[in-house]
């Protein structure tokens, strides 16, 4: 399982999110697209065990008829957060680097600037989507181990 399927299975363990999609959500309440925005190297030791990070972006579909209803959406989103940033306790991965299957472990999941994103309508009587940033902090082992 690579970064991508592992966050998403974590995600998708969050009681209160229901189905969780790839690359692109729904306009109707309660979607939730979870979407890649990069992978990068933060170090390398000489044996060629890797530090890497690999960022995303969770849009969110929630109704907001009135404050009440953001104020939850908000809410969950806080929730969900400190809920992720628990989770992470080296939960093993893996990751294909040149034909070779290795195996990594999640370290570090912080999350950023969730907050309302779009009016899809110009209509806050309808659903609204919410953005929150994800990054994903993890080890490659190197091909020695």
């Amino acid at each position: 399982m690579n970064i991508i399927e592992k966050m998403k299975s974590i995600l998708e363990e969050y009681p209160k999110i229901g189905t969780l999609h790839i690359d692109y959500n729904l306009n109707d309440a309660d979607s939730f697209g979870l979407y890649p925005t990069g992978d990068r190297k933060v170090s390398e030791d000489v044996l060629g065990g890797q530090e890497r990070q690999h960022t995303f972006i969770l849009y969110a579909v929630f109704q907001s008829f009135n404050d009440y209803d953001r104020l939850t959406n908000s809410g969950l989103l806080l929730d969900l957060q400190l809920w992720l940033e628990q989770y992470a306790d080296s939960q093993e991965l893996t990751t294909v680097i040149n034909d070779v299957t290795r195996r990594g472990y999640l370290k570090n999941i912080t999350c950023a600037n969730g907050m309302l994103f779009n009016i899809p309508d110009n209509n806050m009587n309808a659903a609204v989507q919410y953005q929150m940033q994800i990054t994903a902090e993890y080890t490659i082992e190197s091909e020695e181990f």
